[in-house]
């Protein structure tokens, strides 16, 4: 009797397994610009994130008894590629929610295919403002479109808390691309600047793929700059950095988060020392959470380091919330998916920037507030702590 209870309980957990490999697997989507020129450190590294996400998640067997499938798209850092992949990911992939893009004029238009079709998107490395702010109310009465970065109304509050309050510069020069990502971040900052009541001393503009900047430079330090902010893509910071350098301006660079990248300090060698960013993540972070997520995308996608740190370790965490809300939704469909991002139940403590609880709303989809936000600094070749504390604080749990 033993014997035959023994065998049908085998026999049922054989069946229960057979019926769960049949469930087909959940499909998400991952979309970055895995080629493209200026952007690739970002896709690669959304990619690559999103990998040590898939390996994690599946070993535990996925979400709802299913496994996760991940969809990847390249966008190319080209709009009208964006829009493209971003229909074939809803109408031929059938995914149930996306993460990704980088470039803030490709997320823009291809963010309108996501909330038309109501599949949740989470962006995890553009963080152009008008992204996410065109479809929440009162623009539109239900948004599918969220964030986990570091927005550029948040970003110009941390630069200027260190270039003004910290560092005691008052007369900025603001460089900027011709870029939607650099026009965009150039307002943000002006906005700012404006709420502190004080002006640029000058405000200079190039386009992307100029290799020299000294004749915008020369002029800022003819206005009497003490410091110049910049906001564009990696590759044309570190044109900046080489430009300053030679000219033999001695002007300090800080710009947005596109300064942690790898291509910035492989570009501008020597010449990026000292310049400072705003980041949520730095790729040798002494805590447990982010020396393990660290060693994981290393071995996983067989590199020695990260491209774009930051952009890897938000899109791991976009993917971590994503799955408990298709938990707590226990369905695929977006609009049930979309409920359970703007009211969630679990704790997300399984992430790498920050434990999060209800990181979004349905008024905020922005998972990333400021104190979240530090600034970094090139040392040596690696981004490293501009400030000490900030490393003893990176180890605190931070939440909305």
């Amino acid at each position: 009797m033993l014997r035959k209870s023994s065998f049908m309980a085998g026999l049922l957990v054989l069946l229960s397994l057979s019926a769960q490999a049949q469930e087909p697997p959940i499909r998400i989507g991952i979309i970055g610009p895995f080629t493209g020129k200026s952007s690739t450190d970002m896709g690669e590294s959304i990619r690559g994130g999103a990998q040590v996400f898939l390996a994690d998640i599946n070993q535990i067997g996925g979400v709802m008894g299913r496994r996760i499938e991940l969809v990847e798209r390249d966008d190319q850092a080209k709009p009208d590629i964006g829009v493209a992949m971003a229909k074939e990911l809803i109408e031929k992939e059938k995914v149930v929610a996306v993460v990704g893009f980088a470039n803030t004029g490709v997320a823009l238009p291809s963010a309108k295919v996501f909330q038309e079709a109501k599949i949740p998107l989470i962006i995890s490395a553009a963080t152009g403002a008008a992204v996410t702010k065109q479809y929440m109310p009162p623009a539109v009465p239900s948004s599918f479109i969220f964030r986990l970065a570091a927005s550029d109304s948040l970003q110009p509050a941390v630069i200027l808390n260190d270039v003004i309050d910290k560092r005691k510069l008052t007369q900025v020069a603001v460089l900027h691309d011709d870029t939607p990502y650099g026009q965009f971040g150039k307002d943000n900052l002006l906005a700012e600047m404006q709420r502190r009541k004080m002006t640029p001393v000058a405000i200079e503009s190039f386009k992307i793929g100029d290799q020299d900047m000294t004749a915008q430079l020369t002029r800022a330090k003819q206005a009497g700059a003490q410091i110049v902010i910049l906001y564009c893509l990696s590759s044309e910071a570190a044109m900046v950095a080489n430009s300053v350098s030679k000219a033999r301006l001695n002007l300090p660079l800080v710009g947005s988060w596109t300064l942690s990248q790898r291509s910035f300090v492989e570009l501008a060698g020597n010449n990026a020392e000292g310049a400072r960013m705003p980041v949520t993540f730095i790729e040798n972070e002494a805590s447990n959470r982010s020396s393990s997520f660290v060693a994981s995308y290393l071995k996983i996608n067989n590199v020695k380091s990260i491209p774009s740190a930051v952009a890897a370790a938000q899109t791991y965490d976009a993917l971590r919330i994503l799955t408990l809300a298709l938990m707590q939704a226990n369905a695929t469909d977006g609009e049930k998916i979309k409920a359970a991002l703007e009211d969630m139940k679990y704790d997300a403590t399984s992430t790498v920037i920050s434990r999060y609880k209800k990181p979004f709303s349905k008024n905020d989809h922005e998972a990333i507030v400021q104190s979240m936000i530090f600034i970094g600094e090139i040392r040596k070749g690696h981004v490293g702590y501009a400030y000490r504390e900030d490393a003893n604080s990176s180890l605190i749990v931070r939440t909305k």
